[in-house]
């Protein structure tokens, strides 16, 4: 018997095709976050994703079932599983660039103790690429967000003030939707390039807790270090650990110029 013909079903069944693309993108979304946030709770990825709870757990049954999530019982959370590489099989051995990063801050982690990372630009908002949390002596766990608004985080404001005039205006007219706010956002990014280096306390995330920031030029993204800010002095910082932080992000841009 010959068999049937292949067919683009999509004219058929529009109302189904339509249907299974936005459960296909709502699970990506979801898959993406589990990605980003390494482990969640339920509340959390509903705030990460901004669907409803009903909704991302029957996204999370279906990623567990095919193997892609799991739950720890005892924490209550979901995580990525191995499977989850497969997806990027065909990247794996064809770019060594993330390799060389992760050596640069492996090596800045043994220097400073306190735990780093490498973020780069993702539309509005920057994302942990890479980081040392495992290797810096000081074990930072406190939170597990991995992406940030652009216009609001250290790392933001250290990469947009790294960009060409041109590209930095545009910038800010996506991020800033009024007048007053553009202008708000250029003045902090006007004394971000002033100082070299962009700082931010982030305590809803952990108490006491700062990040300093500063550009991978090319513009890559940004390079940040966490820290306790009541143990950790704004003079140890411009003495000791910016200059770190420079001479890394000096690094990174190296390797993505070769």
């Amino acid at each position: 018997m010959p068999s049937p013909p292949i067919t683009d079903d999509t004219a058929a069944h529009p109302a189904k095709d339509q249907n299974g693309v936005a459960s296909l993108a709502r699970g990506l979304r979801v898959l993406a976050a589990l990605n980003d946030l390494e482990a969640a709770t339920i509340s959390r990825l509903v705030a990460e994703t901004g669907l409803a709870k009903s909704t991302l757990i029957r996204l999370l049954q279906t990623l567990i079932a095919a193997g892609y999530a799991k739950r720890d019982p005892d924490a209550g959370t979901y995580e990525v599983t191995p499977k989850v590489a497969s997806l990027a099989r065909a990247l794996i051995g064809k770019n060594q660039v993330d390799d060389q990063i992760q050596a640069v801050l492996d090596g800045l982690a043994e220097e400073i103790k306190w735990p780093t990372e490498f973020l780069v630009p993702d539309g509005a908002s920057m994302v942990i690429r890479l980081n040392n949390r495992v290797r810096a002596p000081i074990q930072l766990r406190h939170f597990d967000r991995r992406r940030f608004p652009m216009g609001e985080s250290a790392a933001g404001l250290a990469y947009l003030a790294a960009l060409p005039a041109p590209e930095q205006k545009a910038k800010v007219e996506e991020l800033a939707g009024t007048v007053s706010a553009r202008a708000a956002l250029s003045a902090r990014i006007a004394e971000t390039s002033a100082r070299g280096y962009a700082g931010r306390q982030v305590h809803d995330l952990a108490p006491n807790l700062s990040v300093v920031s500063v550009s991978v030029s090319g513009p890559v993204g940004a390079m940040s270090m966490v820290y306790f800010d009541d143990v950790v002095t704004d003079e140890t910082n411009l003495r000791r650990h910016l200059p770190a932080l420079h001479r890394a992000a000096e690094q990174i841009a190296a390797i993505y110029t070769k």
